[in-house]
């Protein structure tokens, strides 16, 4: 009986990873609806031994690709990554590594450039505003904002 209900689990977190990646927590939440937590923990140990489960290469990966994608900055990743129920020490060291691989601002003045190229510099100071605003939602510290903003508006 418990060889079945970890092969239905198995088959269930295979058919879960086939379509986008997971962080263990987020499969182990959804295989919980289905079995208790221990025959679930054996599942998600061999899901992770088989490296289909990898939460420090899912939180870099996750990452790279919404502030590639998306522009997000620092912060938003942190809150996104926390409600993926990565843990804290793996989105620290995710967001430390992309900090060394692309720097500091975190591609902000890449997400700038595109930005402001399709909608064109802020002219006054509303507009300005307004980009500041949009620049915080996407989790920039107002800092790297500032900083940022210098090196391109006169």
């Amino acid at each position: 009986m418990q060889g079945s209900l970890q092969n239905r689990l198995r088959k269930k977190a295979f058919a879960l990873l086939s379509r986008r990646a997971y962080s263990r927590g987020e499969i182990r939440r959804k295989l919980l609806e289905i079995a208790d937590v221990q025959t679930v923990e054996i599942v998600v140990e061999r899901l992770e031994k088989l490296k289909l489960l990898n939460d420090m290469d899912y939180a870099y990966n996750f990452a790279l690709s919404r502030i590639g994608r998306e522009g997000w900055g620092p912060e938003k990743l942190k809150n996104a990554l926390i409600r993926r129920l990565v843990p804290a020490s793996d989105i620290s060291t995710a967001l430390n590594r992309i900090r060394d691989e692309i720097g500091e601002d975190f591609g902000l003045a890449d997400y700038l450039n595109k930005y402001c190229g399709k909608k064109g510099l802020p002219e006054d100071i509303k507009s300005r505003r307004n980009l500041i605003m949009h620049l915080k939602r996407r989790g920039y510290h107002p800092d790297s904002i500032q900083k940022a903003l210098k090196h391109m508006l006169p």
